[in-house]
């Protein structure tokens, strides 16, 4: 017999069309730095330069294994390139397919691509949320206005203090799990995203299982 589940019941009843889907290109090479999201982007936007005018668009950090030689991560045969990309652009972004570019670790070609509707879930978690301060209180107020302003309410759970590195400065941010969201809200939240930098992969939001494990990123 098949056990009831509320969540996935109230799924089948939502009546909406989402308006980003996430395209997952193969990706083939050696490593990328653990550190790639500025540079990732710029390599993207060389092919995509029309990726810089659309805010609501993202590139997912690539999450390769750690080397343990340096600083860099290995990329494997699951290891993939997602880009969250507004509907009307999908098409668009298949010009990356067969590209070859190098965020500093070496050459990397682009695979085929699938793509992947995104769904709400009533836990999101995001690997990197940036806002103007990085101390945590302020991150937290900052992060609770912005929510504010899009009528989202959920449960704030922050894990780890980390930095990216762009040209002239220091991005710092935190991991963060949303929890206890309205299924609605959760695909407006993953359409818009949260904070600052899409294209270097911050406050890109993902469906989560549990809230056990927000500070193992």
């Amino acid at each position: 017999m098949r056990m009831y589940n509320a969540e996935w019941e109230a799924l089948k009843r939502l009546d909406y069309t989402p308006r980003v889907s996430d395209l997952q290109f193969d990706l083939a090479g050696m490593e990328i730095p653990a550190d790639h999201g500025y540079a990732l982007y710029e390599e993207i936007v060389r092919y995509l330069p029309w990726l810089r005018d659309l805010p609501t668009a993202g590139i997912h950090p690539v999450h390769g294994a750690p080397s343990g030689r340096n600083e860099n991560l290995v990329i494997n045969r699951r290891v993939k390139l997602v880009l969250r990309m507004p509907v009307e652009h999908v098409g668009d972004a298949r010009a990356l397919v067969g590209k070859e570019i190098d965020p500093g670790a070496g050459r990397l070609r682009i695979g085929d691509l699938k793509e992947k509707a995104v769904t709400p879930y009533a836990t999101l978690y995001s690997h990197f949320v940036a806002v103007d301060t990085d101390d945590e209180a302020g991150f937290l107020d900052e992060v609770r206005r912005l929510m504010h302003e899009m009528e989202i309410k959920a449960g704030l759970i922050p894990g780890k203090f980390q930095k990216m590195h762009i040209p002239n400065r220091v991005i710092g941010g935190y991991s963060l799990m949303l929890h206890d969201i309205d299924l609605m809200q959760s695909m407006v939240l993953q359409e818009r995203g949260l904070g600052l930098h899409r294209g270097y992969g911050c406050g890109i939001f993902i469906p989560h299982k549990s809230i056990k494990e927000v500070a193992i990123d």
